[in-house]
């Protein structure tokens, strides 16, 4: 299923990325995380780092109050890769750790059900 989000022109080979991965809030961020296997985040972090400069660029010129529709894909779509990075940083072997805080345990609320852009 295609959510026809874009992004701008100069970031178009990450589009096939966007369905998957430019999520919008930070509880659907966690759950992508815990339901993947390092391996699939690697390949989301080998293809989104040689941008990541250039995406930080891009972004600063707006108000993050007022991206445009392709941009604030873009932003979501690099909030994601941030918040999947540290797992492959740190040299993770697995995505959700043995006896750590069960995620059916979580609770998030409204501000992280939600964009804030």
């Amino acid at each position: 299923m295609t959510t026809g989000k874009t992004l701008p022109l100069e970031f178009a080979e990450l589009e096939p990325l966007v369905d998957q991965w430019a999520l919008t809030n930070e509880k659907d961020r966690v759950h992508k995380l815990l339901s993947l296997s390092i391996q699939e985040l690697r390949q989301f972090y080998d293809a989104m780092f040689p941008h990541a400069e250039s995406i930080v660029r891009y972004l600063e010129q707006y108000d993050p109050k007022k991206l445009p529709a392709d941009a604030k894909t873009l932003f979501h779509l690099f909030v994601t890769f941030i918040e999947t990075a540290y797992p492959i940083e740190l040299k993770w072997t697995i995505t959700d750790i043995d006896d750590s805080f069960e995620l059916n345990r979580l609770e998030f609320g409204e501000a992280s059900s939600k964009s804030p852009i």
